[in-house]
């Protein structure tokens, strides 16, 4: 699969938006991925130290769009990260981001955002939003004990997943893939 220059996004087989389904967040556990990913972060914070000092020289006024890709500092640590831009704020000259890689989301003064280059976005994504198939509230249990205490178990270790159903997804829906 190829990207086009000009398409916005970055490159991911199983990533959707969660809102209002119990799901779990999973990523590939393989050395050649974890490898992949070191190099990304080396090369994030190497593109976004060069754009920061040619941002002092040039406005970047066409990249402040919803949907847009960018490269954006984690507020915790100051690190630059993947992310798409979620809405701009032009009253307090921020945007407010979603860093793509780690599902976190900041809002940010316009000055430090990066824009990001096609070779970034043709990485994986790290993380795959999935629904779980076959998990069942019971007599005993609700749905979200049920979440909560897998959830708890899944996170004791590593485990494999496969997938069982990838739904087609009509346009302006969401749909997740099931484990």
């Amino acid at each position: 699969m190829t990207i086009e220059p000009w398409a916005e996004g970055f490159f991911a087989d199983f990533v959707f938006y969660c809102n209002g389904h119990p799901v779990l967040y999973i990523c590939p556990l393989v050395k050649e991925f974890a490898q992949q990913m070191n190099w990304l972060h080396q090369k994030v914070q190497a593109v976004a130290a060069s754009q920061m000092q040619a941002a002092i020289e040039q406005e970047q006024a066409a990249m402040f769009v919803a949907g847009a890709p960018c490269l954006a500092p984690y507020s915790e640590d100051g690190l630059y990260y993947r992310a798409i831009i979620k809405k701009v704020d032009d009253a307090q000259d921020a945007v407010h981001v979603l860093h793509v890689d780690y599902l976190s989301e900041d809002i940010l003064p316009k000055r430090d955002i990066c824009e990001c280059p096609l070779e970034l976005r043709l990485i994986p994504l790290s993380f795959a939003c999935v629904r779980l198939a076959g998990v069942q509230p019971n007599a005993k249990r609700p749905i979200a004990e049920v979440y909560g205490r897998l959830q708890k178990l899944l996170a004791e270790g590593s485990f494999y997943v496969r997938v069982i159903q990838c739904p087609d997804v009509e346009e302006g829906k969401t749909s997740l893939p099931e484990i």
